[in-house]
């Protein structure tokens, strides 16, 4: 059982020393399975009812599934669009899938991780003012080749991507010249998952969407 949600495919550079895991505070315990509440954003997550970030609270996307040794159930907050997700995303990118580098553990599932080669790193709109503060500004830059490990639903029935990985450029979300506009969770640092060392996206449902003409954010989610 899952509530209604909108289908959208809603540090450092990797030429530094080391990428941080996107943050998002969680402890992953077996057999940890069923719905947690609503949760804000800044990884736009909670887990067994707890935030593991900072910002304004939404509609959250939960889910029920059968109980996994090992995963976390993840409810995500929807954005209403694209500029208030990149408002409380630590980086929004400009850029190209480049390929596929293996799989990481996030969540108690293998999700899958991405080479992006970043074109132009984008300035984040300002959020609401009852948004909450944003997350610190992710030290990227253009000409970077960031790995990014695209966010898994989680406790689904189709597995980690149901519906396809964003990240993936056979799932087609990205412009007529390859371009996507990926949105990276703002949380790092000591707090990253154990053994998850790279940025993850915003959420696994809003973290990816192609871009209006010029590069820049469009107004909208595309229509699924």
């Amino acid at each position: 059982m899952r509530t209604s949600r909108a289908r959208q495919p809603a540090g450092r550079p990797a030429s530094a020393s080391r990428l941080f895991a996107a943050a998002l505070a969680i402890a992953v315990t077996g057999g940890l399975a069923g719905c947690a509440t609503a949760g804000p954003v800044g990884g736009g997550a909670s887990v067994d009812g707890e935030p593991t970030g900072g910002g304004p609270s939404g509609s959250a996307e939960s889910s029920v599934a059968p109980e996994a040794p090992g995963v976390a159930c993840v409810d995500w907050v929807s954005f209403g669009t694209p500029r208030e997700a990149a408002a409380h995303a630590g980086a929004v990118l400009l850029g190209t899938v480049v390929e596929r580098a293996g799989t990481v553990e996030l969540f108690g599932v293998d999700a899958n991780r991405w080479v992006v080669e970043v074109e132009q790193v984008l300035e984040r709109p300002e959020p609401p003012r009852d948004g909450g503060e944003p997350p610190p500004e992710l030290p990227v830059s253009a000409g970077d080749r960031v790995p990014v490990v695209s966010t898994p639903e989680t406790c689904t029935d189709g597995g980690a991507y149901p519906e396809g990985d964003p990240l993936d450029p056979a799932t087609g979300l990205a412009g007529e010249d390859g371009a996507v506009i990926v949105m990276l969770s703002g949380a790092w640092g000591d707090e990253a998952p154990e053994g998850v060392e790279d940025p993850s996206l915003i959420t696994p449902y809003q973290g990816v969407v192609p871009p209006a003409p010029g590069g820049t954010l469009p107004a909208k989610w595309p229509v699924p």
